[in-house]
């Protein structure tokens, strides 16, 4: 109830009329180089890409000013490789009642690769992971990857608990969608598109962080899917995961499930349920040069339909090794990683190794 109060509070404290001083506008971003290796080791016959170069640019717009109510704004626009506006956000933040903010394509707030202490990024959050484009969303068999979903993938609103609210540095985060359909950014007055009905109408989503003591992180989020055309359940993603560093040396750990809509007609065999588990572990050799050694586990529950009821299940993992060296701006990265079972599928293996130049601005 306190929070609610609060969300209101903050709501109107924004809508107060006032004079914005005028604000700073900052150009950020990256560009990245990479040549990845990839190998299969499969015993049936998958496309594993072979070697390949790309280069990666991003950059982001970002402008900040504070009125004199005491609100501070802040606003960025991404632009990718393609030249394409893809992701924006406008906040307003009171050192009191917290800060309201609309996303668009942005504000992710899942806590599934919180955990991640890795030299160069999460196995499944780059590059090979799976050759598969089936949805999980709706439980299929054979399916890539899976980490749940994330409100940053739709246009939002959200509300974060001021600093300093709670103990131990505890924040909270809620995030609203009021519509599920795709989120691009577009210009003001635009209306929202018609989701499919399996999709769902809307979508919510929460995070709670904090850290205990030096040094630890925690972090919990749950999602959920609103008013899906389903006769048994909705769409629902979860888990927690924390990070503790002492020294040179970090660790991290995570648990997620993903429970796939059900629609009551699925195939033969379908997914019930996805369980992850994540841990990893990095060094800092010295200010410049970085190790780390990260294994992640995603376990398909399979049902079929059948009267039987017969249960299986099909684990998927992702071992990286990784190493950075930093020199200022610049950053040289090698990253090699195996898969096992990809797809959930039995016997599907492989292997792919990637060097990476990252240039910051």
């Amino acid at each position: 109830m306190k929070i609610t109060k609060i969300i209101v509070a903050t709501i109107a404290a924004f809508a107060v009329n006032s004079i914005s001083f005028a604000g700073e506008l900052t150009v950020t971003g990256s560009a990245k180089a990479t040549y990845a290796i990839r190998s299969n080791d499969s015993t049936t016959s998958v496309s594993s890409g072979g070697k390949g170069i790309g280069i990666a640019n991003e950059f982001s717009l970002s402008a900040s000013g504070e009125t004199d109510q005491g609100i501070s704004w802040a606003y960025a626009q991404d632009i990718d490789g393609a030249t394409v506006q893809d992701d924006a956000k406008l906040t307003l933040t009171h050192s009191t009642f917290g800060t309201f903010g609309i996303f668009v394509s942005e504000g992710g707030l899942s806590s599934k690769l919180k955990w991640d202490v890795s030299a160069y990024g999460p196995g499944s959050d780059y590059g090979w992971t799976g050759n598969s484009a089936a949805n999980h969303n709706a439980g299929a068999a054979v399916n890539g990857w899976t980490q749940g979903e994330d409100i940053g993938s739709y246009n939002n609103f959200q509300y974060h608990t001021p600093a300093g609210f709670l103990p131990n540095d505890v924040s909270i985060k809620v995030a609203y969608a009021p519509t599920l359909s795709a989120g691009a950014n577009n210009s003001s007055n635009a209306t929202g598109g018609v989701p499919t009905t399996v999709t769902g109408d809307d979508a919510t989503q929460i995070q709670i962080s904090g850290t205990p003591i030096e040094g630890a992180s925690l972090s919990a989020s749950y999602f959920k899917k609103g008013n899906q055309n389903v006769v048994i359940r909705q769409y629902e993603a979860g888990g927690l995961a924390g990070k503790y560093s002492v020294g040179p040396v970090s660790v991290g750990y995570g648990k997620f499930y993903v429970q796939p809509l059900n629609e009551g007609s699925n195939a033969a065999i379908y997914t019930d349920h996805y369980e992850n588990d994540s841990y990893g572990v990095s060094f800092n050799v010295n200010d410049a040069l970085s190790i780390s050694y990260t294994h992640e586990k995603s376990e398909a529950n399979k049902e079929t339909t059948t009267d039987a009821e017969v249960r299986s299940t099909v684990e998927t993992e992702i071992t990286a090794i990784q190493a950075a060296y930093t020199m200022g701006g610049m950053t040289m990265s090698l990253a090699s990683k195996e898969l096992e079972n990809m797809d959930y599928t039995t016997g599907v293996d492989g292997n792919e190794t990637v060097f990476a130049v990252s240039l910051a601005f």
